[in-house]
């Protein structure tokens, strides 16, 4: 078997990282065209943050360095980008502030658990959720779209909260040596989650191709 760092799925979550300088290089020429590029790499970014996870379920190549890599891989990509369009498109101080010390805290936690109790962290279907709005967060700043920064702004928002009080949950249990709930999946909660988010995303890009086009 090879090496966990050149293991397909987690090359993929590498690959975030990897997009990052070139992000930044077009965001920076600021132009339409640019602009449109660093769009399509923050969906190939969205894209790679559910492909890892479902290729080391399908390769059976999960791992404790995958399990870890995944969530700092979204948050290394997140961070780098925020702050890129504090320079280059006035991205509000404070939702970045609201993104980073999120992170930082849970990166901290992590790290703490790991040392102390050998115990690694998982990503959460909230976790995931809250990366995958930031990106259409972050794409709607990147192209200037007022409409698509206040819809995604306040569900960013909430999906921050959640996502840090179910993080500092886990940690609690798991520092306390306790057992993990184990999260069922059940038909009616994946059937309502995936149409909310058909819905949003159709009223997202019906509202960018009438306001942007």
């Amino acid at each position: 078997m090879p090496s966990p760092w050149l293991q397909i799925p987690n090359l993929v979550s590498l690959s975030r990282v990897a997009l990052t300088p070139f992000v930044g290089y077009f965001l920076a020429r600021g132009d339409n065209q640019s602009s449109l590029i660093c769009v399509a790499l923050l969906l190939i970014a969205g894209v790679t943050d559910g492909l890892d996870g479902y290729l080391a379920r399908r390769l059976n190549q999960v791992s404790n360095l995958g399990i870890a890599l995944d969530p700092v891989a979204d948050k290394v990509f997140a961070g780098v980008l925020v702050v890129l369009l504090i320079l280059y498109r006035e991205f509000p101080i404070w939702l970045a502030a609201a993104i980073i010390g999120r992170d930082l805290l849970i990166l901290i936690a992590g790290s703490i658990l790991l040392r102390g109790q050998k115990v690694v962290i998982p990503s959460n279907i909230t976790g995931k959720y809250a990366f995958g709005v930031m990106a259409f967060l972050l794409g709607s700043y990147v192209i200037r779209f007022e409409f698509g920064i206040i819809l995604t702004t306040w569900v960013t928002v909430v999906l921050l909260i959640l996502s840090t009080i179910i993080y500092s949950r886990v940690f609690l249990r798991a520092n306390r040596g306790q057992p993990q709930p184990v999260f069922v999946d059940k038909p009616l909660y994946k059937v309502l989650r995936i149409s909310a988010s058909v819905v949003a995303l159709a009223v997202f890009v019906y509202r960018m191709a009438v306001d942007l086009f």
